[in-house]
């Protein structure tokens, strides 16, 4: 029998867009409730200057500080959108490209890597906001400890994810560069979002919360490429393996719904998700590593955070190409539940139709 030629359904009416959407905004919900300390720990390991920050010991200091969810607020809001945007776009222009290019079937390698870059580039008009605000706060109260001289003295400095991050007093910028140290021991403990939200743009203006915006397509479009090429593979061949059996045939000749037959148990999907997001986060970590530490910077630049390239450059001179690889065991251990979660969570919502139940 051959595969269904989606993993994702295409959409077909404003019932399955809305279903897609509930769907893909629930995933979105699920997923970062349950893994927002893993992005927290990524980031801090990530900014760092000790090559031998653990993930026990950055856990630990997180939870003393109560610093654990620092950044959930912002995340739940721009990440319920961003992940619609994601998984809707991905859906649409996997379909309209199998439509309008001949050898674009939906079953197809490059259409899945494709319609992944499309979706990447449209998401991260979400994403990228959220990441500066999200690590921003993320990376507060950090012991100075944890960085170089220069850094401490001014830099803050992501997700990771995320794209070098100092104490809490260089994360709020002073109003002038002879800021005195009375006004410094002002400053509170935490910034709320809105206050780094008003800080940023009196600063940088409008794009300043679009920092990073090419380097973040950088590091998630070959991510999302490799994913979803990734995820669709092993989706077609679960698909292939678990509809070949005797067994299944059985059921189908047996009243099965046909639609049932396109649609994987919960557990081969997760499985599917997390194999394809660990080899697309192992991949593109040497790229985050920059843009990090490159968007945490915000607000607080100095000449070695100034660009990409010096940052780029700074991390090779501390540890070589190993510094690049800072955080990846973290950023794995965070991206594939996340990931695991969302996906599963959102194909299955869709698959029994989740607007269908809630108009009912």
């Amino acid at each position: 029998m051959a595969p269904p030629k989606t993993s994702i359904s295409q959409p077909q009416d404003s019932h399955v867009a809305l279903s897609n959407l509930l769907a893909s905004s629930t995933a979105a919900l699920a997923s970062r409730l349950c893994t927002h300390p893993l992005d927290t720990v990524k980031t801090r390991i990530q900014v760092s200057n000790s090559p031998h920050q653990g993930l026990i010991p950055t856990f630990v200091e997180l939870v003393r500080a109560r610093a654990v969810y620092r950044g959930l607020p912002i995340a739940l809001v721009l990440s319920v959108p961003g992940l619609s945007v994601y998984l809707t776009t991905y859906d649409l222009a996997k379909d309209r490209l199998s439509r309008q290019f001949k050898g674009f079937g939906t079953d197809t390698v490059h259409n899945h890597m494709l319609s992944g870059m499309i979706a990447e580039v449209c998401s991260g008009l979400f994403w990228t906001p959220m990441e500066i605000l999200k690590s921003k706060q993320q990376v507060e109260n950090m012991s100075s400890g944890n960085y170089s001289s220069t850094t401490a003295a001014g830099a803050a400095g992501r997700s990771a994810s995320s794209p070098a991050a100092s104490n809490v007093s260089s994360s709020i910028p002073s109003t002038s560069s002879s800021t005195s140290s009375s006004t410094t021991s002002t400053i509170p403990k935490y910034t709320s979002t809105m206050s780094l939200a008003r800080q940023i743009y009196q600063q940088e203006g409008f794009l300043g919360f679009y920092r990073g915006y090419f380097i973040t397509l950088g590091v998630f479009v070959p991510y999302s490429m490799i994913y979803f090429a990734a995820y669709e593979q092993l989706k077609d061949m679960a698909w292939r393996k678990l509809h070949s059996s005797k067994r299944d045939k059985n059921n189908r000749l047996a009243g099965q719904d046909p639609q049932e037959e396109h649609v994987l148990p919960f557990f081969a999907i997760m499985g599917c998700a997390a194999v394809a997001c660990g080899v697309a986060a192992g991949i593109s970590n040497i790229v985050d590593v920059v843009k990090t530490r490159w968007q945490t910077s915000i607000l607080s630049t100095t000449e070695d955070t100034s660009s990409t390239r010096r940052i780029a450059t700074q991390l090779f001179r501390q540890g070589g190409f190993a510094s690049f690889t800072r955080g990846m065991g973290a950023r794995i251990m965070w991206m594939v539940p996340s990931v695991t979660i969302s996906m599963s969570t959102f194909e299955w919502l869709k698959a029994h139709g989740l607007a269908g139940a809630l108009a009912s």
